[in-house]
């Protein structure tokens, strides 16, 4: 199997949250998520599950069109929302708590 760039929790959310990515494969870095099943809904439901999984706030952040979406430009932007190695400052979940910031794709 090929060395991928992510980390186990973002590839089990993929696996999750993609209905046509088999267990003994891991996600291509650059092909089209489309290609696995994912579709708007499942976009929402997997950045939901990244946001939990790693404690970031991801609204806003997924700029590419779900046709052309990757693993690796998914993997990218999770990591960019990431706190750099070694911070030292208040652990993930108090921190997500305090950024209560509505999804962007919830209206009203």
């Amino acid at each position: 199997m090929a060395q991928t760039p992510w980390n186990a929790r973002f590839e089990a959310v993929l696996r999750q949250g993609l209905p046509g990515l088999g267990r003994d494969r891991a996600p291509a870095v650059d092909v089209p998520l489309e290609t696995y099943g994912l579709d708007s809904l499942a976009l929402i439901g997997i950045v939901g599950a990244l946001e939990s999984a790693h404690g970031v706030v991801l609204a806003g952040q997924v700029t590419v069109p779900v046709r052309a979406l990757t693993a690796g430009q998914l993997w990218g932007i999770l990591s960019a929302a990431l706190p750099p190695a070694g911070d030292s400052g208040r652990p993930l979940s108090s921190a997500v708590g305090a950024l209560r910031v509505p999804a962007p794709w919830i209206m009203g």
